[in-house]
């Protein structure tokens, strides 16, 4: 193979390689823990049925409304609605509380602790 064909060839193959997902180009995230009775199989099934976002798109969400580092993640039930609520660090070091509807995605509580 010349040359131009060659690097045409390598071209070709990298750019059919594929791509860690983003997911795996971010820092580790913590396990999501479960409250009520839930586990990782209630919570698979939920999302292949469509009755729960899965994990990333919820996180999209948090990251549309507030930054900063991960520290817990939970799936529960509150007032009979799913819900993920996400613990973490701003970039000041306040601990922030967010609760997002695990079906909707809507943002439904974001509280930031003042005290220091």
């Amino acid at each position: 193979m010349t040359g131009p064909a060659r690097l045409l060839f390598c071209l070709a193959l990298a750019a059919a390689l594929p791509r860690p997902a983003p997911a795996q180009e971010a820092a580790a995230l913590p396990p999501v823990e479960f409250e009520d009775g839930l586990d990782a199989g209630f919570a698979r099934a939920a999302v292949l049925r469509g009755e729960i976002l899965p994990l990333d798109q919820v996180l999209d969400v948090l990251r549309a409304h507030v930054t900063g580092e991960l520290i817990e993640i939970q799936l529960e039930i509150e007032e009979g609605v799913l819900i993920y609520e996400i613990d973490l660090i701003s970039p000041d070091g306040r601990l922030i509380e967010v609760e997002i509807d695990a079906a909707t995605g809507r943002l439904l509580q974001l509280e930031e602790d003042e005290d220091d």
